[in-house]
């Protein structure tokens, strides 16, 4: 994925660009450690507009940048 972070805040903000535009897909404590807590995998999936089950697969790299642009394009009209 084409994705990029702004550090310069209080967290850690991940941006992906689709079409030419930007959107927040997530942000994290810059204390965070360890696995992310569930409401922080929902909201990223949400962001994605994947489910939780496709945003573990985006993850996993089960699921290319190309397949989540086309989920992304099919749910976001």
């Amino acid at each position: 994925m084409d994705a990029f972070e702004d550090r310069v805040r209080h967290h850690i903000y991940f941006y992906l660009t689709i079409d030419g535009r930007d959107f927040r897909a997530g942000k994290l404590s810059h204390g965070a450690r360890g696995q992310a807590e569930d409401f922080i995998v929902n909201d990223t999936a949400h962001r994605l507009k994947l489910t939780k089950k496709e945003f573990v697969s985006l993850v996993d790299c089960d699921i290319d940048k190309e397949q989540h642009e086309k989920i992304w394009r099919e749910r976001d009209p």
